[in-house]
């Protein structure tokens, strides 16, 4: 009864707040955001009559190896800054893309690249460095554009800029996000979608829709909180967005704050085609929150996990752990005079004081801001914070397993350091990067005797490499692989019994895989790309714990790459920096 009541108080679609109040110059979420087509032309419209990718179809190419050719560079410019908003009404200091919360779409065809020129902006006290991840692109003999400070590059410093261009290897739907501390935790996100062939035949594309948990205090101070000594280890977030939108109770909170918020501030909405179907693809943006995504009274057909085709599957409620994607068809079958709710839930186990998001679906003849009377799917939360079973969830393009020539275990832990921090231990080792001199950079210097606490595992020429993580711990973990999708052969309760192996004839295949409490999950790798490919806990304020490590493979080839001119200047403009302006580096860096 509390929980209906509760979510009437939050379903309120007339907005208090102007878009602009609400999210600066973002469209997300409303019907003025971006409509998208089966792919962009080469002449900077955005279709033609060509495919750009020719006869290559889904399932039969290889996506790994057999993209296109295009030559074709889509052009982005970034100017990073902070700016004051109110995404569900409490106004705050947010991180913005130029102007926005969520950021800017970045959108190309399967083989062009993808050139970003970064400005950073955060000039004002405190200055920040920044670096944006590309999240799931492979970055083939080009780790130097991944965006890990301290791994990949140093920080772009406060009022520099640094231009990123790598390849859209893969095609599907994914997000950027800063890789600085947890600094996208803060807001400096935004979706990517590269257009490329389909499974699955749809009539209409909605778009990205971004969901993410929300404090209201600003990252640095979450950060602080999470590293301070004593710290119990769970830190509870305020909201849940749809597409950087959401209501909120004012009520709540806390006695003494006299920050401006409004209630009713707005949420997204979104339009469906009568008779039409309808492709969305779903991003858990969050810092922690394991998100369970449904819609009132339609079913969803899924038809990728990650940048990874799958055979196709019917359900009522999609999980998506942070930094998971997973793209579906939904058939627009209902009413064509009414309203829908699509609903994202944080399940019991994460953190959230108010775990609920609403959107509103309409029909072509739904009145305007009509209030959805759907119910919700009888779908209970099972509270494992785990992803569908393995066994259900196999890839379009088949490739089976390869013998791995070495396995690695890598369990999860915490403990407490001497000034009573409570630290993230994978595989033995809190890890700390140094933004000054990034391990890219000792590579090519061939120096290899790394820090202990930079946790970096060197896999030389490895052909292919297991790893068995299992967690002791009471939370859930999202574990993410840069560089590469992962192979996931098992996942469940309890440490991993050492045979089981789901479909080794073509294992599921992704680049974050959650992992349950009191469970494990074991993927596998394949050391074909040089780099140093970070694997960490995607949770912002686990991996700011130290939930993280660098796997180096093929170093005799990262030693041979031809790094640009860009690197070496990026990081001596970080250290001019750091000789005026001391970071404020308490946590992993990452």
């Amino acid at each position: 009864m509390e929980l209906m009541k509760q979510m009437k108080q939050f379903s309120c679609l007339i907005a208090a707040l102007s878009p602009s109040a609400q999210n600066g110059k973002s469209l997300w979420g409303t019907f003025q955001a971006p409509s998208f087509p089966m792919w962009m032309n080469g002449g900077g419209f955005r279709s033609s009559f060509t495919v750009p990718w020719g006869n290559k179809k889904s399932g039969i190419c290889n996506p790994y190896t057999e993209a296109p050719a295009t030559e074709i560079v889509r052009k982005y410019d970034f100017n990073i800054s902070r700016g004051m908003i109110a995404p569900d009404g409490y106004e705050k200091s947010v991180i913005l893309v130029n102007g926005q919360f969520p950021g800017p779409l970045i959108e190309a065809n399967w083989g062009d690249y993808i050139e970003v020129n970064v400005h950073n902006n955060i000039v004002e006290e405190p200055q920040e460095g920044t670096a944006i991840h590309w999240h799931g692109f492979l970055q083939t003999k080009s780790v130097w554009e991944d965006g890990v400070p301290g791994v990949s590059q140093c920080p772009i410093a406060p009022g520099k800029s640094f231009t990123y261009k790598f390849r859209a290897e893969l095609y599907g739907s994914s997000w950027y996000h800063s890789h600085y501390s947890a600094q996208y935790s803060g807001g400096l996100f935004g979706p990517m979608v590269v257009h490329g062939p389909s499974n699955a035949k749809y009539d209409v594309d909605v778009g990205p829709i971004m969901v993410n948990d929300w404090w209201h205090e600003d990252y640095l101070t979450t950060v602080k909180e999470v590293m301070a000594p004593g710290f119990e280890g769970r830190t509870f977030s305020d909201n849940n967005l749809i597409n950087g939108r959401m209501n909120f109770d004012c009520s709540t909170v806390e006695a003494g704050d006299k920050t401006k918020c409004t209630e009713n501030a707005g949420l997204s909405k979104f339009k469906f085609r009568s008779g039409k179907t309808h492709r969305l693809r779903f991003i858990n943006a969050g810092s922690e929150g394991v998100q369970r995504i449904s819609i009132d009274n339609h079913m969803m057909t899924v038809i990728a996990n990650d940048f990874v085709e799958i055979k196709p599957y019917d359900t009522n409620v999609v999980t998506l752990g942070v930094g998971q994607r997973v793209d579906v068809i939904v058939k627009a079958d209902g009413d064509p005079r009414s309203a829908y709710w699509l609903r994202s839930n944080m399940t019991s186990c994460s953190t959230a004081k108010q775990p609920y998001a609403l959107a509103a679906i309409y029909y072509d003849r739904t009145e305007p801001d009509a209030i959805p009377t759907s119910t919700p799917w009888d779908a209970p939360d099972p509270k494992t914070c785990a992803n569908d079973d393995l066994a259900i969830t196999e890839p379009l393009f088949a490739m089976e397993l390869p013998e791995p020539s070495w396995t690695q275990n890598m369990e999860i832990g915490t403990f407490r350091n001497e000034s009573g921090n409570l630290l993230w231990k994978f595989g033995g080792v809190s890890g700390r990067v140094d933004y000054n001199d990034p391990t890219i950079l000792q590579i090519q210097r061939n120096d290899f005797q790394f820090d202990a606490e930079n946790n970096i595992l060197n896999f030389g020429s490895n052909s292919s490499v297991r790893f068995v993580v299992n967690n002791p711990t009471p939370t859930h973990h999202p574990m993410h692989a840069h560089g590469l999708n992962m192979y996931i052969l098992s996942a469940g309760p309890g440490n991993y019994n050492g045979t089981d192996i789901a479909r080794p004839s073509n294992p599921m295949r992704r680049d974050v895989q959650l992992v349950e409490a009191f469970g494990h999950v074991v993927v596998q790798m394949d050391v074909t790309n040089p780099g140093i490919w970070p694997f960490h806990c995607h949770i912002a304020w686990h991996a700011s714990g130290g939930f993280f490590s660098q796997m180096v493979f093929l170093p005799d080839e990262i030693r041979q790459f031809e790094l640009p001119a860009s690197i070496e200047e990026t990081c001596r403009d970080w250290d001019a920096f750091t000789k005026r302006v001391v970071p404020d580096q308490i946590d992993s860096g990452l």
